[in-house]
């Protein structure tokens, strides 16, 4: 079966594409958390907009992700369909200190967001 998702390192952290569920979500984790420990960058940028669809366990692997950046500041840049995830499950107020989430839509502009949230 031909993947259902995949992910692309960039300067500013990892463009993420297609369905983040149960057969994925550890591969996802393990990518991704391996492009986060590699970089060097003082924020983070997660792309999320490119994601279709996300359960539970992708949700899992997306949290810790974002835990384990060893005070890295994490932007997250999501799909309208996960954004609506995030915030039914309360990630979307500040919940994950040093964790952005931006709204659906909104343009990321690589080393203007990194005031914190207040």
């Amino acid at each position: 079966m031909p993947p259902t998702w995949d992910l692309d390192r960039t300067a500013e952290g990892v463009v993420v594409h297609g369905e983040i569920d149960l057969g994925v979500a550890d591969t996802f984790e393990v990518k991704a958390s391996a492009a986060v420990m590699g970089s060097a960058v003082g924020a983070f940028l997660i792309d999320l907009s490119g994601v279709t669809f996300m359960d539970s366990a992708g949700l899992r692997a997306l949290i810790r992700v974002l835990e384990q950046r060893d005070g890295q500041r994490m932007i997250v840049q999501p799909s309208r369909q996960v954004f609506m995830l995030l915030r039914l499950c309360g990630l979307t107020n500040g919940a994950l200190p040093n964790v952005l989430v931006r709204e659906p839509g909104s343009t990321v502009q690589p080393g203007v967001l990194l005031d914190p949230p207040v």
